[in-house]
């Protein structure tokens, strides 16, 4: 099998509560040829497997972006039976994630520190463990566009849309959950 035929599309989405500080973060890998079909409409029971989902605290909206692709990496790394054989497309609508690697050189030569104060950035260890990933696991990412019409999706964008809606009910479930206690 060549790494061509193992290529996946890997889909990351979060949803906040900024005010409690807490979100969900999920992912769901599915092979990339499903993208590809003729019909654009992909419904959810479509899709092998189910999004795997994370519950984090104490963040916000960049660092939950951060903490999810991370963790969400490293965990589809530790499932696949043959690390490394696989290409890996990573779906994401975050501009961060998106725009981390062009500023890689930038941060790394400021050794992760602000241009205006030299401080040491919030998300500094992520970075650096963003950047090991990368370089351990070569995947490419791809900015998604935020809310777009039902007409104008494509396969890429309703897989994304659907994640991002099971990630909202996720995060309301489990702020439904925090209420009733």
């Amino acid at each position: 099998m060549t790494v061509r035929d193992r290529s996946r599309a890997f889909f990351a989405d979060v949803s906040l509560d900024p005010v409690l500080r807490m979100g969900v973060g999920a992912y769901l890998v599915i092979p990339s040829v499903l993208l590809k079909s003729s019909s654009c409409l992909i419904e959810q029971s479509e899709l092998p497997g189910r999004p795997v989902l994370r519950r984090f605290t104490c963040t916000s909206s960049t660092t939950l972006e951060l903490q999810t692709v991370l963790w969400a990496r490293e965990e589809h790394r530790s499932r696949t039976t043959a690390p490394g054989t696989e290409k890996l497309q990573v779906y994401s609508d975050s501009q961060c994630i998106a725009g981390l690697l062009k500023r890689r050189t930038a941060l790394t030569s400021r050794c992760f520190r602000s241009g205006k104060t030299a401080r040491l950035l919030r998300q500094a260890s992520l970075y650096r463990r963003y950047y090991d990933l990368h370089d351990k696991l070569d995947f490419e990412v791809i900015k998604l566009k935020g809310q777009t019409n039902l007409g104008t999706r494509d396969a890429v964008l309703e897989v994304f849309f659907s994640l991002d809606k099971y990630v909202r009910k996720a995060l309301r479930r489990w702020m439904h959950e925090l209420r009733t206690a």
